[in-house]
């Protein structure tokens, strides 16, 4: 019998190319992931990769089982969906991932609603960002991840996910109350350039929203400080430490900080629920995302 998480594996392993890439995406090690493969080739019976170079790859057999997998595993999450279909009661065990500014605001709220529908219906949660919680979700260690995305840095379209939009959340600058502009309803973002700004993490889409829009205005930004915690920036802008860029669903700044709206096309972020193709149907699961949608 076939190893559903290891078909998984060899899966990731078609579309990176390297045991080391999938192994970064998949949060294992490289042994783990040579592991996995192995074993789910001695499931096989068959050699499912060969070397070539620093790569793996697909034998004949491989690359049959591999597109044969995605079929596979949509009809494993639509049959566990259809048999718990066959019961009303909804209960059990939701893994869920989130980052941070959704799993403060979206999650729980979502939480105390199904308290009140489902009693015997259970979420556990983790703070995750995309990169890391579409590669567990698909993996089968999440039932459901909030992600976010910018049109300007769309998530690629998998086929082994289904999503659903939550919102739409607008992104305005955070200044000081006390700067120059705070008096202003709107603030162009080329009024910003000699501003030292805070940014996000590089490569994470608040680090992405800061460059993108900087650079819409023509100028590169000068990031004094880099943090991916909301409060931590509002706490920044509000010592005079530079400017930087809030959603709305970070919440109202705290005393000594003002948000405007970014004026012209201000940047937005769209907001969706994940799950595995095939499982938005499981009782349990249809639940979550009817109250996260719901808010």
């Amino acid at each position: 019998m076939l190893d559903v998480r290891r078909l998984r594996v060899l899966r990731e392993l078609a579309a990176r190319g390297t045991i080391a890439a999938t192994a970064d995406a998949l949060g294992y090690t490289a042994p783990a992931v040579s592991q996995q493969l192995q074993a789910l080739e001695r499931e096989a019976g068959v050699e499912l990769l060969e070397r070539n170079g620093r790569t793996r790859r697909l034998t004949p057999a491989g690359q049959e089982l591999v597109a044969r997998t995605e079929g596979i595993l949509r009809q494993l999450e639509a049959a566990e969906a259809a048999l718990e279909r066959t019961t009303t009661h909804v209960a059990g065990v939701l893994r869920c991932a989130a980052f941070a500014s959704a799993h403060r605001v979206l999650l729980p709220a979502a939480i105390a609603t199904l308290a009140q529908r489902h009693s015997d219906l259970h979420v556990t949660t983790r703070d995750l960002e995309p990169e890391d919680s579409l590669p567990a979700l698909k993996l089968g260690e999440l039932d459901i991840a909030l992600a976010q995305e910018y049109a300007f840095a769309p998530n690629p379209k998998d086929p082994a996910l289904e999503r659903t939009d939550v919102l739409e959340d607008v992104v305005n600058v955070a200044l000081r109350a006390d700067h120059p502009l705070a008096a202003n309803n709107e603030v162009a973002l080329d009024q910003l350039e000699d501003e030292p700004w805070i940014a996000g993490k590089a490569g994470s889409f608040c680090h992405l929203v800061v460059i993108h829009s900087a650079r819409q205005a023509s100028y590169e930004p000068r990031i004094a400080h880099i943090t991916n915690d909301f409060q931590v920036s509002y706490a920044l802008v509000a010592a005079g430490a530079g400017v930087g860029l809030v959603p709305e669903l970070a919440g109202p700044p705290p005393s000594g900080v003002v948000v405007r709206r970014v004026a012209g096309t201000p940047p937005v972020r769209r907001i969706y629920a994940a799950v595995r193709a095939g499982s938005g149907d499981r009782p349990a699961i249809a639940a979550l995302l009817d109250a996260v949608t719901s808010r």
